[in-house]
């Protein structure tokens, strides 16, 4: 099993420690990440996270539903005692991957996290129209094309902007460019866009306003072509 992006969030601090240690032997060189009590938007995507609690109630919901958002493939894996009722996480936006219960072996720990490793590895033969691959951190990262707004050039980083997280990685922006699929477009000399998250123009700011609200610049050697690319989508609303 190769290193895998771990993150951890358990409601017992102290336990949280021991655990988290376990897990940084599955982790690779980049170690587990142990998130904060309170987790609100933006947080980075994670391959797996693992959600360690007692008792089933509104702030584990509201943990998972959270690293939910952040990553669409990310896999939530539940740990708890078999007597909790864990029915409330079983729902469409949560869908956890996998329950441990208590005590957990490291057994346990390396044959779910086999399963996960193998299901990366086929969703990206499977899914590889729809995923964007990249290295970062030494580590292999996946998302979906349709969770990314826009790219932005940084120097000799590549910022990938999410609706919730900001990543980076080290690219050339030309190469970038060309390998990315038809619907992300140049529309500046340090933006890629993704048009189908694009809702409306503004020619006098020359700002493209996508589907978050946010505003990502457009220059005048792209003019015509945003122009046209945003005109054959019907349902915008253009403001010249």
């Amino acid at each position: 099993m190769g290193s895998i992006d771990l993150a951890l969030w358990d409601t017992n601090d102290r336990r949280a420690t021991v655990f988290k240690d376990r897990l940084d032997m599955f982790a690779g060189d980049i170690g587990t990440t142990l998130l904060p009590a309170v987790i609100t938007l933006p947080i980075r995507t994670h391959d797996a996270v693992f959600l360690s609690f007692d008792e089933c109630g509104e702030t584990v919901l509201k943990a998972a539903r959270t690293v939910r958002q952040s990553g669409e493939l990310t896999f939530i894996l539940l740990v708890s005692d078999k007597k909790r009722d864990l029915s409330p996480l079983f729902r469409p936006k949560i869908r956890p991957s996998g329950v441990l219960f208590r005590p957990v072996h490291n057994t346990d720990i390396r044959e779910i996290l086999t399963e996960v490793t193998d299901e990366l590895d086929r969703l990206e033969k499977t899914m590889a129209e729809d995923l964007f691959v990249f290295k970062a951190e030494g580590m292999t990262r996946r998302m979906l094309f349709s969770d990314i707004l826009f790219f932005e050039a940084n120097r000799k980083k590549v910022l990938i902007h999410t609706g919730g997280q900001e990543l980076s990685y080290y690219e050339s922006f030309e190469n970038l460019a060309a390998a990315l699929p038809a619907h992300f477009i140049r529309c500046h000399r340090s933006y890629i866009v993704n048009t189908q998250r694009v809702e409306g123009l503004n020619a006098a700011d020359m700002e493209l306003r996508l589907t978050c609200g946010t505003r990502v610049p457009f220059s005048r050697s792209y003019r015509d072509i945003i122009r046209q690319i945003v005109s054959e989508q019907a349902t915008l609303n253009i403001a010249v």
